[in-house]
Parts: C-alpha cells; structure tokens; sequence
C-alpha cells in the first residue's frame, strides 16, 4: 500500500468509553466530603440554597451589604452564609470546575441552585436569563446521554426571571453556548450561533444544568454580558461600570428569588 495515500478516517465518539453516562461511577462527591470531614465540620444550619457566583468583586459587594457568615473555605471555594441560603464563591472558572463544586454542595444537602456570571454577547450588552444551553464542552458528556442541548430548572428559572423583573433587571431569555476552549471561540461559530438567534457565550452552564438533572435538583442561570463577539472583533468591558454595577444588581435578584 503507498504510504502517501491519505489514511482512512475512522468516527469517533465522546466520551471514548461508549455509554459511560449510565454506568455507575466508583466513587462520589458524597465519598469524598466525607472523607475530607465536610460534613463534621458542617454549620448546624445547613442552607440547602445556593447561588454561585465568579468575580471578587462581587464577593466583596455580598459581604458588605449582606454581612454573611462564611463557614467552608477550600481550593475551589468560599462559601458564606446569609439567613437560609448560602453563597458558594468559586476560585476557578469552566465546565470542570464548577461541577465538582456543584456535586460537593449537592452531597452537603444542597437541592436549588442559581448560577450567575458574565457572558460574552453574541449581540448586545444587558441581562439575559438562560432557557438552554447548547453543549459544546466535555464535561456534561459523561453524565446524560449525547444531545445538543441542556436545560435549566423551568420553576426556578420563571422565579429568578419575576425577581429580576421587580429589581429593574430588564432581560432577554434565551440560548446560551457553552464552551471550554474561550480562545477557539472562531469567527465562523460565533456567526453560525448567532444566525440561530444564540445570545451568550460561557463556559458552565450546559454542563451544571447537566448535572442537576442527573442528581435531581433545580438550577438556573442568568448572565450579564461583559464583553461583545461581532464578526470581526472583540469588545472586552469587564471592568466597565455599567457591567460591574449589573453584576451586583443580579445577585441582588438571585437572593431575592430565594428570600421570597
């Protein structure tokens, strides 16, 4: 056979092991807290709310309005406490990250939870409260079957939308794109997603959304846009003011949806 002959292409699919999303996993989140003494170490209240949140800035704007209680501190968060619902700040960012901190806050009893973050525009800056989630990242493929889309707790979802609402929050509900690689966000798919009417790109949601089906629990998500993907540029404003000051409104909201 002429070895400069191009090589057969063979499909693959992902993950590797065929059908791994309903085999049964060796061990547990709840395995592992209880191994690293998570659960004696437990305050007597345990919040079974949580929001999620990125941005030390945002921390620092929790703490000194709401003057929580912090109670768990480890490599991948801080959590602190406010009446019935604790705050769990994440020290690292994409799909991975978030869903370990997830099933670890899932084994210490939590059962609702709101994700809320930045999100690169597709179209426009503002608000924007997550129906869908289109799974371009890896993490999600190994807990429900191969699909194009993940989706967020509806009750949950319709509650943070009213708190939004009532806080002036004027948002667009709609798809966002998840993503693990930030910077092979291309041309040609940041054009394809928005023709079909996508208005975020991230890096958690698709997969979080995931897993709180699997483990039977409610999750939403809502986003502020903080920097724009046109056709041919990048418009980064992270620290612009009108982002930062709509991040701390939405997590005004997001406790809100869980005081009421």
């Amino acid at each position: 056979m002429d070895s400069h002959l191009p090589k057969k292409r063979t499909s693959m699919n992902y993950p590797n092991f065929k059908n791994k999303h309903s085999e049964k996993a060796l061990f547990s989140a709840k395995d592992f807290v209880t191994w690293g003494k998570y659960l004696i170490e437990e305050p007597k209240i345990k919040p079974s709310k949580y929001i999620l949140i990125y941005y030390p800035y945002v921390v620092n704007y929790f703490l000194r309005k709401y003057k929580p209680l912090k109670f768990r501190q480890h490599w991948l968060m801080r959590v602190y406490q406010h009446k019935g619902l604790a705050v769990a700040a994440l020290t690292g960012i994409g799909a991975p990250n978030a869903v370990v901190v997830l099933e670890e806050l899932i084994a210490l009893g939590g059962r609702q939870f709101i994700n809320i973050g930045s999100a690169g525009g597709l179209k426009d800056f503002g608000f924007f409260l997550c129906d869908r989630a289109i799974r371009d990242e890896g993490t999600s493929h190994h807990y429900i079957a191969p699909g194009k889309y993940s989706y967020p707790d509806k009750g949950l979802t319709d509650r943070l939308g009213k708190s939004m609402k009532k806080l002036g929050c004027n948002f667009e509900p709609g798809t966002t794109w998840t993503i693990d690689a930030p910077y092979r966000e291309t041309k040609k798919e940041v054009q394809h997603y928005r023709s079909q009417g996508v208005k975020t790109v991230d890096m958690e949601a698709s997969a979080l959304f995931a897993v709180a089906s699997v483990r039977k629990v409610k999750m939403a998500s809502a986003f502020i846009v903080s920097d724009i993907l046109s056709d041919d540029r990048w418009d980064p404003q992270f620290d612009a003011r009108h982002v930062r000051q709509n991040m701390k409104l939405l997590l005004d909201a997001a406790i809100q949806c869980f005081d009421s």
